[in-house]
């Protein structure tokens, strides 16, 4: 046997043993692009409840409620904004899409992480809480999940008021509806505030091509209030929460 035809017949046994892989196999998975500047301002969360859903108070979450004072809403403090409240802005977002990082920057000079490269939580995310909390997400199909844990629970899930403690467990599902709106779906869970997870969704908008973000840094100052006033007044929920008799 020649040494031409011995690489030929070994040649042969080698793809006999393993077939060429198919187009399906050998082409990576493609993946929605999000990436660009997007709009889903909301003030209310109690507003886009899922159908039978409800957002039910516990005893300390509803004292915590009746008490809520719109002054003490931690953006009038400067404060971050936290990783729900930050897309139910008034103000657009960015979205930067890579291969193991989905990025989203705020005009409130706030950014949220989320990795996709298969990575946890950090062991100790609990007691090194973050205004944005951890986020790490995963694709089904053509929907990112994402699993954020270890907020800081200065911030609020929304305008109107809702707070949160430091167990706070969010799932985010983003979903591509159409080349210029994605839906954003919303499970909250947190046993200290809510006696039952809760879900809600809304749709973010892509803004026009001759947007920028624009960093809306907050002032600290006297004035901060008086902003707070001209804005949203209060929780004037159309579904009031559920409160413990």
């Amino acid at each position: 046997m020649t040494i031409r035809s011995f690489a030929a017949a070994f040649l042969l046994l080698t793809a006999a043993g393993h077939p060429a892989p198919t187009a399906a196999q050998s082409a990576p998975q493609s993946r929605p692009d999000f990436s660009g500047i997007w709009i889903a301002s909301t003030a209310d969360i109690s507003t886009l409840l899922l159908p039978g859903e409800e957002i039910s108070l516990t005893p300390y979450g509803a004292e915590r409620y009746k008490k809520l004072d719109m002054a003490d809403s931690p953006s009038y403090k400067c404060l971050p904004y936290g990783p729900t409240r930050g897309l139910q802005s008034t103000n657009p977002f960015q979205i930067i899409q890579s291969g193991g990082l989905f990025t989203i920057l705020t005009e409130h000079i706030d950014y949220r992480l989320i990795y996709t490269d298969g990575r946890g939580h950090p062991e100790d995310i609990l007691d090194y809480p973050e205004w944005m909390g951890h986020s790490i997400g995963r694709w089904e199909g053509d929907t990112l999940v994402v699993d954020t844990v270890g907020t800081r629970e200065e911030t609020w899930l929304d305008t109107a008021g809702f707070e949160h403690s430091a167990k706070l467990h969010l799932t985010e599902r983003l979903q591509k509806t159409g080349a210029d709106n994605f839906r954003i779906t919303v499970t909250v869970e947190d046993p200290v505030f809510f006696t039952r997870p809760f879900t809600y969704s809304r749709v973010a908008r892509r803004m026009a091509k001759d947007v920028r973000l624009m960093p809306a840094r907050c002032a600290d100052n006297e004035n901060s209030l008086a902003d707070a006033v001209r804005g949203v007044q209060g929780p004037e929920h159309k579904n009031p929460p559920k409160l413990p008799r």
